[in-house]
């Protein structure tokens, strides 16, 4: 199953950079992105970011998908700019979610799981005496094998609720998957006891 930001092998130069420069790159984009509030930077910036997003060929399904729900949260909050009366901010705004969005995704769909925990836990070592740094790599890890473990128990809610006629009952949707991602959880929290 393909998920939206899922590593995929490339040799695009996004996917030759380490993982460090990757997320300092991020970093600089969403200062910029802070800094410059004008409507052509932003706009700029925006294309810029979908250009580097298909240039690491990420997964097409998910991230169309993905692209069409930041593009309506963009034109929300333009929507919103444009009835303060701000047009500037309605297109800076906009663009910037779209900008920020597309760099995320390229970063994550050009950086091997590995690489990500590594950083993780080497951004931790100076919090050693507060923390281990082996903690939060887990923690990471626990976070990004969830995702997908909770998309599969929604797509068989929603198919379940299909299969009985009820499929615009967002009760019949949310209960099961609810119920289910708490086993899932507990079960988790089992195992990672059972191994100390």
């Amino acid at each position: 199953m393909n998920i939206l930001g899922t590593y995929r092998p490339g040799g695009s130069p996004l996917h030759r950079m380490p993982a460090v420069a990757k997320v300092g790159l991020l970093l600089a984009w969403a200062i910029v992105a802070m800094v410059f509030s004008d409507p052509i930077t932003a706009s700029g910036m925006a294309l810029a970011a979908i250009a580097l997003l298909v240039s690491v060929l990420p997964a097409p399904k998910p991230t169309i998908k993905g692209m069409v729900f930041i593009f309506v949260v963009a034109a929300l909050a333009g929507a919103y700019q444009v009835y303060r009366g701000e047009y500037d901010s309605a297109i800076d705004i906009g663009a910037d979610l779209i900008g920020l969005f597309a760099v995320s995704l390229a970063v994550t769909s050009s950086t091997p799981m590995s690489e990500m925990l590594d950083l993780a836990t080497a951004a931790a070592r100076p919090f050693r005496r507060i923390i281990p740094p082996a903690i939060p790599g887990l923690m990471f890890a626990i976070m990004l094998r969830a995702i997908p473990e909770v998309a599969t128990i929604m797509r068989q809610s929603r198919d379940a609720a299909r299969a009985r006629g009820v499929n615009h009952s967002t009760r019949a949707l949310l209960i099961p998957t609810a119920t289910r991602t708490v086993g899932f959880a507990l079960d988790l929290g089992a195992a990672l006891h059972a191994r100390g």
